[in-house]
Formats: C-alpha cells, structure tokens, sequence
C-alpha cells in the first residue's frame, strides 16, 4: 500500500470513527448549502441553487444508520428549532431505509 492510500485509509477512518464519515469532504465545502442523503447509495448537494448528483456512497446501512444515530446523539437536548428540524428529516430518511 502506497503512502498516498495509507494516508486517505486514515483519513477515511478518522472520518468514520470521529466525524460524520464520507459526508466529510462535503461537509468541508463552503459552496455546498445543503446535503440530501437519500439512503447509503445515494446523496444529492446543492449548489448555488442547483441540485447535483455526487459519488459520495455510504459503505451501507449500518454505516449510514451509524452516523445517523451519532448526529442526532450530538443534538439532543438543543435548543434551537432548525437543530430538531433537521433531525427529524435526517432520521425520516434513515427510517425511509
């Protein structure tokens, strides 16, 4: 394995482990003003008003399950209505699965 793939390995497990795993590279773009995941193959972005297709895949399920269930642990007991808001349409989707 090259020092290239060692490198992205580890920033896929730092991702997956501590952030919100292959969402990361999305989340990371200031351009992006929204993030549409519809199930682990599938996962629209918005930009400057226009809705894109991406190649951002979830391993599966159980990963994006994973994700789903750790970002709204991180929302509970907030206090702003677009916090709740956006859980319910995030976990909506994982039920959806």
């Amino acid at each position: 394995m090259s020092i290239a793939e060692q490198e992205d390995l580890l920033e896929d497990i730092c991702n997956d482990v501590l952030g919100y795993g292959p969402l990361e590279p999305l989340l990371a773009r200031d351009d992006i003003a929204d993030i549409m995941v519809n199930g682990a193959t599938t996962t629209d972005i918005e930009v400057a008003g226009k809705v894109q297709k991406t190649s951002m895949r979830f391993a599966d399920n159980a990963q994006l399950m994973n994700i789903c269930q750790r970002t709204s642990a991180r929302w509970v007991g907030g206090s702003t209505s677009q916090a709740r808001s956006a859980m319910r349409a995030f976990l909506t989707v994982a039920a959806s699965m």
